[in-house]
């Protein structure tokens, strides 16, 4: 029988660990016919977390005996906002029952170098004659 269980994703800058607001975030189901579900996209708060995401895992009880199914349902995570690199989680493990919460830590792309309190300036490439 299908239980569910949930996943709550909180978004936050590495290192300092700042709540990251407004990342988008978004889960997919298990391989299904050779192709990903779609489960949920949402953005985070101010606090860098998403609400509750209600998902499908197996009843516990089928994991209670040598192999039998695991006892977790598998989900895969997408989580970007500009500024940062996309973090991408595969695996991750939601069980009948329990709220789940995933820690997502964002690395900030590099940021424009400057020099002498004047941007660096940009290289034109002109149009080449054809």
């Amino acid at each position: 029988m299908q239980e569910t269980g949930s996943l709550r994703v909180r978004v936050f800058t590495s290192r300092a660990q700042l709540p990251v607001a407004g990342a988008a975030v978004i889960l997919s189901g298990p391989v299904t016919g050779g192709r990903r579900e779609l489960v949920s996209i949402q953005r985070t708060d101010s606090s860098g977390l998403t609400g509750a995401i209600a998902l499908n895992a197996p009843d516990e009880v089928l994991s209670q005996g040598p192999g039998n199914a695991a006892p977790f349902a598998s989900y895969t995570l997408v989580v970007e906002h500009p500024g940062y690199y996309m973090a991408v989680f595969d695996g991750v493990q939601v069980f009948s029952g329990v709220e789940t919460l995933q820690d997502v830590s964002l690395v900030p792309l590099p940021q424009p170098q400057f020099t002498g309190g004047k941007p660096i300036s940009p290289v034109v490439i002109t149009p080449q004659p054809l």
